[in-house]
């Protein structure tokens, strides 16, 4: 049992950070949710869930360390696409320091990729840099590396028609296997590991809720929606110009990856995260539910592969 359940969240008013922070209180945790903007439309959802909103800078030690006052336990995520790669590394690192004096029992670090050095995609890479640094500190951490968020193919911040169903179709094609997790399950999965310290302490975490190709994430789309989700057949270059090269990389890494690597590799990563979160949604069971609200109890069996990973599990 865990006697003090306080978690300090970082990245609270993001994707993953947001998701871990809505579960935590859902199990009654208190939780410290880190933002620069606490009267943000998303922070202020927070506050009435019950989270204690505290305003601090990643890259400001005397903020970090009162956000620290009192706290045990920290999910530390960061930004790249705010505050670049190398203040990524920053920012993980002051974070690591500050923990590590605070004396801070569990830390679970929102990772990417695989842990395999030098892919090429920058802040794949970086990351790595400050997993080293959190071990140099003997903080007792976990890394928890995340598949491509459903979310992906939907949301208007990631610009679905130009990314996903654009330009990514064009490295990976239509039938390269992908894995994929929604943000919720992650949240799920992250809560869970912080409700069992001693099983997941220095332990790497890659979750995935399952594998499609964009042929089959589209068949599905087709079978929720009736229709066709819709994509721009981008030119890369263009793409590149509007978002740079870090998506291009990769997807570029990931077709590279997914040729060396089983597919039945893949879809052990998801029967290994349906052990931590048995919730995992697949992804017709979270389109359906994103689309009508239904909960994952109510859906009928899973659709796929899936289905096989399941059985294995009985």
């Amino acid at each position: 049992m865990i006697a003090n359940k306080r978690t300090l969240v970082f990245g609270a008013t993001g994707n993953i950070g947001g998701a871990v922070a809505r579960e935590l209180l859902k199990r009654g945790w208190s939780v410290r949710a880190v933002t620069r903007n606490p009267s943000s439309e998303k922070a202020l959802a927070l506050a009435e869930l019950g989270a204690e909103i505290y305003q601090a800078d990643m890259d400001d030690r005397p903020s970090l360390e009162a956000a620290f006052d009192g706290i045990r336990r920290v999910f530390s995520v960061q930004n790249w696409t705010t505050s670049g790669t190398e203040g990524e590394v920053r920012q993980g690192k002051l974070v690591a320091d500050v923990a590590h004096a605070a004396g801070v029992e569990h830390l679970v670090y929102g990772s990417a990729g695989t842990g395999e050095p030098n892919t090429g995609v920058p802040h794949f890479d970086c990351k790595l840099e400050v997993e080293a640094y959190m071990r140099a500190l003997g903080l007792p951490f976990t890394i928890v590396r995340p598949g491509p968020f459903m979310e992906l193919l939907t949301e208007k911040e990631f610009y679905p028609a130009l990314a996903v169903w654009g330009a990514q179709i064009k490295i990976l094609g239509w039938d390269t296997p992908v894995p994929w997790v929604a943000v919720r399950d992650l949240g799920i999965g992250i809560a869970h590991i912080f409700e069992n310290p001693v099983t997941w302490i220095g332990q790497d975490v890659s979750l995935f809720g399952d594998v499609k190709t964009m042929q089959e994430c589209k068949d599905i789309f087709v079978a929720v929606d009736g229709k066709k989700p819709f994509g721009l057949p981008i030119p890369l270059g263009l793409f590149q110009k509007m978002a740079g090269d870090e998506w291009i990389k990769m997807w570029r890494w990931l077709d590279d990856y997914v040729a060396k690597n089983e597919q039945q590799d893949m879809w052990q990563t998801v029967q290994d995260s349906r052990r931590i979160n048995p919730e995992m949604l697949d992804l017709e069971s979270w389109l359906r539910m994103k689309r009508n609200r239904v909960e994952p109890q109510l859906l009928g069996a899973p659709v796929g592969g899936e289905q096989d990973v399941q059985r294995e599990m009985v």
